[in-house]
């Protein structure tokens, strides 16, 4: 896995490089890759980088022509990362002195941008127009649904009554389609077998959201302070809670809620009201029912070994049980 980081910021070091840019414009973006390589150091597994090439490799035995279409996954992961940490007020070091135009425009390069420069690099290896066409296509509609996806999460907050199936729907919007898309990209340069793309697109949207809702549990029962609480994010495991109290307990939480906004201090008590709730329990059965669908999907695909392994691997990161 490690192997794969370093061949794919490679590859990306290298179109950067020659993108016909100022190189004041070219450093912004050479910042953020900086960030993202550093956090691909210390967790390789990343899903952007491993899904691409494992998935072309479960369908060929060979994942090499897939760098490019792995580049173009990092590069969308690494610009939805800068615009949830400008939101978020989480900026990795290096961003902490730039003005917000800048990180804005860096963002912007690498999420709507430069995915499709590293994409038009597949002409090298000869690969049909239309199947390029068919991948760009992939990448902005998914970018749409993401955009989606990243609305409702801002807007979920200031809603005086959010439902499950609100909440659900932003998961799958916002990261079960980004994770569908690394699945995806991988399997249609691999194959023109619609059930195929079909089955490892279905595993990456299952991946995505289990893994996503994984960590909005660690989130609030990880140690130290809740992000999540201070940010005021209606996550899964909160808006179950806020469905079923009652009563007092339901104002209570409110006011707690509105109160994690400004200290932490208030944490600990969101967390027991949220156990009392069985939120935690009814999370962790959501985060079941979509690994679940994931094995199966990928059960469906039938991956060439080893991919398949290093597919069942990534699922790992998508459990809150423990793995045999």
């Amino acid at each position: 896995m490690r192997e794969r980081v370093e061949r794919v910021f490679a590859f990306l070091d290298d179109l950067v490089l020659a993108l016909p840019v100022p190189s004041s414009h070219r450093e912004l973006v050479q910042v953020h890759l900086r960030v993202g390589r550093e956090l691909a150091e210390v967790w390789p597994e990343m899903p952007s980088i491993q899904m691409p090439l494992s998935v072309h490799k479960a369908i060929t035995s060979n994942e090499s022509p897939a760098l490019p279409v792995a580049g173009a996954c990092i590069l969308i992961y690494l610009g939805a990362d800068l615009l949830d940490s400008m939101l978020d007020n989480e900026l990795p070091r290096s961003w902490h002195a730039r003005d917000p135009a800048e990180i804005n425009l860096a963002a912007t390069t690498l999420l709507a941008t430069l995915p499709y420069f590293s994409i038009s690099r597949l002409q090298e290896q000869r690969i049909s127009p239309g199947k390029l066409w068919a991948l760009s296509h992939h990448f902005a509609d998914t970018l749409l649904t993401m955009s989606a996806g990243q609305y409702e999460d801002l807007r979920l907050p200031n809603l005086e009554n959010v439902s499950l199936g609100d909440c659900r729907a932003m998961v799958e919007r916002k990261s079960g389609s980004a994770n569908a898309l690394f699945a995806k990209a991988g399997a249609t340069l691999a194959t023109k077998d619609p059930f195929t793309i079909e089955a490892y697109t279905a595993f990456g949207s299952c991946f995505g959201i289990a893994k996503q809702l994984v960590s909005d549990v660690w989130d609030i029962w990880g140690e130290g302070e809740s992000r999540d609480l201070l940010n005021g994010k209606r996550t899964l495991p909160i808006v179950h809670a806020l469905s079923v109290l009652q009563g007092e307990q339901r104002t209570q939480l409110h006011r707690l809620l509105a109160a994690s906004r400004i200290s932490a201090e208030h944490h600990d008590e969101v967390r027991r009201l949220l156990a009392a709730a069985g939120s935690v329990r009814y999370t962790a059965l959501i985060v079941w029912l979509y690994h679940q669908g994931a094995q199966d999907h990928l059960v469906t695909a039938s991956p060439q070994e080893p991919a398949g392994r290093e597919l069942r691997m990534l699922l790992e990161q998508a459990s809150l049980l423990p793995q045999p």
